[in-house]
Parts: C-alpha cells; sequence; structure tokens
C-alpha cells in the first residue's frame, strides 16, 4: 500500500486554503483543515501527521504557540512545518524558524510553488513516519546481555517493532541503561537478524523497551522492509506532480 501523507492545514485565507487542500490532494496526500483554535491545539497532541502548513497571518490562534506545540507534542516533534506568511521579512522568518518552523513559503503563492515544496519535504514526511511507525507482532527474541561476569541468555516476546527499537516481554530482564544483543527472524525478509540494543525503559510487569543502536545500512533496510514493506531509498511519494 502506499505511503499518502497527512497534512495539517491552517489557513485563514479561504482561497489559499482551496489552493493548498486540491494541490495536496492532487499530489497524492490527505490535507487535513480545522478552523477551531482548541481544536488544532488539541490534535496536534493526540494526533499523528505527516507536515503542516500554518498560516503566520491567522488571528483565530497565535501560529508562534502552535508551532511550538507541534515541536513539543510526541508524535508530531520531528514533522516539516512551512511557515505562511505575507511578510517576507527576515526578522520575522527568523522569528518562525526559531520556534522550529522548517520552511518560508511568502504569500501570495501559487499551486507549482506548493509542488516544489512538497516534493523537498517527501523525504523527511516517509522517515519521519516510518520512526514513528510500529508492527504489533509476536516474535521469539533471544536477548543477551551481562551482569558483572554473568553472560545472560534470555528468551522473550515482542509485543511491538519499529525501525528504531521493540518492547518486548520477558522475565528476568536488563535494568534500564544495560547494554544488549537481541536476535530474531522477522517473517520478510527471512533473514535472522542480531542487533545491539539498550534498555530505555522497564514496565509495567515484565515489559522492555530496546532502542536499536549502531544499525548498518544493510540492517535498517531489512528493518525497513519488515515494518514498511519497502525500504525508504526505494519508496515513491508524490508520483504526481
Amino acid at each position: 500500500m502506499a505511503f499518502r501523507p497527512k497534512i495539517l492545514v491552517v489557513e485563514e485565507d479561504p482561497e489559499l486554503q482551496h489552493l493548498l487542500v486540491t494541490t495536496i490532494q492532487h499530489m497524492g496526500a490527505d490535507a487535513c483543515c480545522f478552523e477551531e483554535p482548541e481544536t488544532v491545539k488539541s490534535l496536534v497532541e493526540t494526533e499523528k501527521f505527516d507536515g503542516a502548513f500554518v498560516d503566520w497571518d491567522c488571528h483565530k490562534l497565535d501560529p508562534e504557540e502552535l508551532t511550538v506545540r507541534i515541536r513539543k507534542s510526541k508524535s508530531n516533534a520531528g514533522i516539516p512545518v512551512a511557515m505562511l506568511s505575507t511578510r517576507p521579512d527576515q526578522i520575522d522568518a527568523v522569528r518562525g524558524f526559531k520556534v522550529g518552523t522548517t520552511f518560508f513559503l511568502a504569500k501570495p503563492f501559487g499551486s507549482r510553488e506548493l509542488e516544489h515544496l512538497l516534493n523537498a519535504t517527501r523525504g523527511a514526511m516517509l522517515q519521519e513516519r516510518r520512526l514513528y511507525q510500529r508492527v504489533a507482532v509476536n516474535l521469539s527474541i533471544l536477548c543477551e546481555w551481562k551482569e558483572g561476569r554473568i553472560s545472560k541468555h534470555i528468551a522473550g516476546r515482542s509485543i511491538n517493532i519499529s525501525t528504531t527499537g521493540v518492547l518486548m516481554k520477558m522475565t528476568p530482564r536488563p535494568e534500564a541503561g544495560v547494554a544488549v544483543t537481541v536476535e530474531f527472524a522477522p517473517p520478510r525478509p527471512q533473514t535472522k537478524l542480531a542487533l545491539k540494543a539498550m534498555v530505555v525503559r522497564t514496565g509495567p510487569g515484565d515489559n522492555v523497551a530496546l532502542r536499536f543502536l549502531q544499525l548498518t545500512k544493510d540492517q535498517q533496510e531489512q528493518l525497513e522492509i519488515f515494518i514498511c514493506g519497502s525500504p525508504t531509498s526505494s519508496s515513491a511519494l508524490f508520483p504526481v506532480g
């Protein structure tokens, strides 16, 4: 299934909002528009988006505060954020970049400028989505670590796996901060993975969260094939344009 980005659109001008929505949809993405400030503030902290267009001329909400909220949110902190403004003043642009905007787009703009910007951000959107994406899967995982001079070899079961780590159940379990090695065989590709990791969180119960470390390019691609169906380098985004 092709990746279809979900892009937040906050634009007060009806004509520019229509241009944003139609261009985003034309390029194979979903545009999400919301009018109420409190709804927008809540959604950036509870829903996952792949990018955002924020109107810095907006009177209904504080665009600077919204950008800060996006950057502080758990699910959207790393997404590309485009600042839309009728004030092409360098000081104003710097203020936007300072709070976390990624791009500056001066009004008025046309569909060509939007298409170029969307294509420029496609790699970042896909990578951000893949970092966020997790697959719920029950796999046998062998975990090895050392406690003093004693080597531990404990088999556990995965709860979910991402391209950056794994949440699993195991007893006994290593403590937070301990370096481990994990081995498991994902159903695709059919190659056993032996990865370095670190315990970042334990509990509740016998849960343990691991973050993968020092992945090779081949290991990263194998994880992406398992989690997303294909490696980032071979995926197409915005085929229309």
